[in-house]
């Protein structure tokens, strides 16, 4: 969080704008008036020190009046143009943030006082406009105030702006200090609509919407009225009516196209004329991802930007954050449209989140009767004892439903309805954990259970979204076994949105279901974020195919509890083998890597013995069963003769000839044991 100069005293507390009627009162603050009269009206208390306060006592305060009116009457007669180290100076010689073609620096007035600032270094761009069109569209309350332009001997784009004394959204949200509610992202996300509605306007196309690019000046985790945000950065794009692109191309910010924020229409064309609202727009649904993830990066797993590109052109979208309810993520979807002209307009957009806003709780339930009343549970804790379900049966979120009205909605999947000592009161008792899956009602409520066992239970979709709700609060599980089901694609959805909250589970056994490549893909950006899944990751997925394996090694980069991986039976491949190679080059806690029966030939064999000379964790190594012949298994073996901590190598049922196994063993007879290559 950024220190704040002196001079925050010419902007109202609550409005965070410059003064136009400032007003002292009892607490001896200084407000705008008309924001403290509202205040006053509403909460009788002072904002600052909550004492009771009344209009009657406020005073103008001339002097804080006096040097507003200096400030703004000393830029126009400049037409907002200040010098540097004449008006204005670096406060310090430190950037308070840098990034590639952009630094920003605290900024200090010189001569008079004027509100915080900062000095927004904008390399290889200059000016299109006057400055006092930069300075008229900072009148917007959630676009970030431009105070003028500022000359410098170099010749830069230096523009002063106002001093956002939280920093940036997207930073808030990754180190934890901004854990927002979905009322209050969905409040933030209508203030920067109202911004991209209000350039739109002005034909403004903003290129780079991120939650980099949204300044926060204040921010409450529950509250959705004390958040405040203002957009910066817009109009930094090769397609610019702002700024004019100015020395190497290659070198500057506007040339930069953010590739996980871009429309696909520009990664594919490249062509600065296809920027639009609609770009925007998709923008904008990549912004709403990030801030339902807590400031996750878009397509985390995937280092290579070239591949991003690939899969956003191909049309692949990202996935449901777990903190993000249907509804709004329907909305999120909506803005990425491989057609643009199928996307909303920032208005029509600002129309469908105020809509979601206003809806009741009620209407969290599928299909819900208008008649149905849903209250909290707390408050009849001391009468109703029995598990209460929403529609996803989720034992976690309980809701109380009025009894009379309860039984007209046919909708919800209920099972069982009953009645207690509360007349008013419902309680619903769970059927599917009784007959169905009568092993997940135990642990439900046995708060010690360490240990699941699901093994061909003929649990689909549907089974593992229940238990989902279960394992994501669940505190004391360390194995589950699911082998043997029917879970597919949507249910893996379901493991891996479990696995990101769940942060106690060590072993988690999937063999032989029906998960795929999109569901591997799930369950690898999952292991992620989980920092326990630790001791087993038995994903012998069907299918898994190289194109999925490339995620989960982007995973293992990242992943550094995970201890085992078995991938066995699965069709990874020579292509496969070499993302995971290179991933287990940086990976420093697997210890037991099982790949038998995956069609790996002498090209994945090679990757991995290159792998082995760098990796110093590797314990086991099982290839047994592949296409391996005997130039990948020379490669192998010189590997693992240099490896100091490999001790087994599997390398049975290969394409490996007779008088190359004896030769290979033969050049291992002065390696010392436990080490020891199995070829038969």
């Amino acid at each position: 969080m950024f220190l704040c100069p002196n001079t925050e005293n010419l902007k109202c507390p609550i409005t965070l704008e410059l003064f136009h009627d400032p007003v002292i009162a009892q607490d001896g603050h200084t407000y705008e008036r008309e924001a403290i009269v509202a205040w006053l009206t509403q909460n009788g208390t002072s904002p600052k020190t909550r004492e009771p306060m009344t209009i009657e006592s406020l005073r103008p305060n001339h002097t804080v009046k006096q040097f507003v009116d200096e400030f703004q009457s000393t830029s126009l007669q400049k037409h907002y143009r200040f010098k540097l180290d004449v008006d204005i100076r670096k406060a310090k010689r430190q950037p308070i943030f840098e990034a590639p073609g952009k630094v920003i620096f605290e900024g200090q007035w010189i001569v008079k006082s004027g509100p915080p600032v900062v000095l927004l270094n904008i390399e290889g761009a200059k000016a299109r406009q006057e400055a006092s069109y930069y300075v008229r569209l900072g009148s917007h309350p959630h676009v970030v105030h431009t105070y003028g332009i500022v000359e410098n001997d170099n010749n830069r784009l230096i523009l002063a702006q106002e001093y956002a004394t939280e920093g940036n959204l997207g930073r808030l949200l990754k180190d934890g200090d901004f854990q927002p509610s979905q009322a209050v992202l969905l409040a933030i996300f209508l203030q920067i609509i109202d911004a991209m509605t209000y350039l739109a306007e002005y034909d403004i196309v903003h290129g780079d919407l991120a939650c980099r690019n949204v300044l926060v000046f204040r921010f409450n985790n529950s509250d959705a009225t004390q958040n405040l945000v203002k957009l910066t950065d817009f109009g930094l794009t090769r397609a610019s009516t702002l700024y004019t692109v100015v020395g190497s191309t290659a070198s500057t910010t506007m040339a930069v196209v953010p590739i996980r924020y871009a429309a696909p229409e520009i990664l594919q064309r490249g062509d600065p004329s296809k920027y639009s609202e609609k770009s925007d727009v998709y923008s904008m649904g990549v912004l709403m991802f990030e801030a339902c993830s807590q400031g996750q990066l878009p397509y985390e797993s995937i280092e290579d930007e070239n591949e991003v590109r690939k899969r956003k052109i191909n049309g692949e979208i990202l996935s449901q954050p777990e903190n993000c309810d249907d509804a709004l993520w329907n909305i999120i979807v909506g803005c990425w449209h491989q057609d643009p002209e199928a996307r909303p307009t920032f208005k029509k957009l600002k129309e469908l989140l105020l809509e979601l806003q206003s809806r009741p709780i009620s209407t969290m339930l599928r299909q819900p009767s208008t008649e149905i009343v849903v209250q909290p549970l707390q408050q009849y804790a001391h009468v109703i004892q029995n598990t209460v379900e929403n529609y996803k049966h989720s034992h976690v979120q309980m809701l109380s439903l009025n009894k009379q009205n309860f039984t007209s909605n046919t909708n919800l999947p209920i099972d069982n309805i009953s009645s207690n000592t509360n007349s008013s009161a419902t309680i619903v008792n769970c059927q599917f954990c009784k007959t169905h899956l009568h092993k997940l009602g135990e642990l439900i409520h046995d708060p010690t259970a360490t240990t699941l066992d699901l093994l061909l239970e003929n649990i689909g979709d549907n089974g593992v979204e229940h238990l989902s709700d279960v394992l994501r609060e669940n505190k004391t599980l360390l194995t589950l076994n699911l082998s043997g089901n029917t879970i597919g694609e949507k249910g893996a959805r379901y493991v891996a949105k479990a696995l990101r909250k769940n942060q106690t589970l060590t072993t988690l056994i999937l063999c032989d279901n029906q998960i795929g490549d999109i569901g591997a893909q799930h369950i690898a950006e999952a292991i992620e974020s989980n920092q326990t899944l630790q001791k087993d990751l038995h994903d012998r997925i069907a299918k898994l195919g190289s194109h999925y394996t490339n995620i989960l090694a982007s995973a293992l980069n990242i992943n550094q509890t995970l201890i085992e991986l078995d991938l066995s039976k699965n069709s990874i491949g020579d292509a496969g083998a070499q993302s995971l190679a290179k991933a287990l080059q940086k990976n420093q806690t697997l210890k037991t890597l099982i790949l038998w029966t995956n069609n790996i030939g002498s090209t994945g064999a090679q990757h991995l013995a290159t792998m082995l000379k760098m990796n110093k964790t590797l314990l086991t190594l099982c290839l047994n069963c592949n296409e391996i012949d005997d130039t990948g298994a020379q490669h192998l073996i010189e590997a693992f003769k240099l490896n100091k901590t490999l001790l087994t190598l599997n390398l049975c049922d290969n394409l490996i000839n007779d008088e190359c196994s004896k030769s290979l063993n033969n050049s291992l007879i002065n390696i010392q044991s436990p080490k020891c290559v199995h070829f038969q």
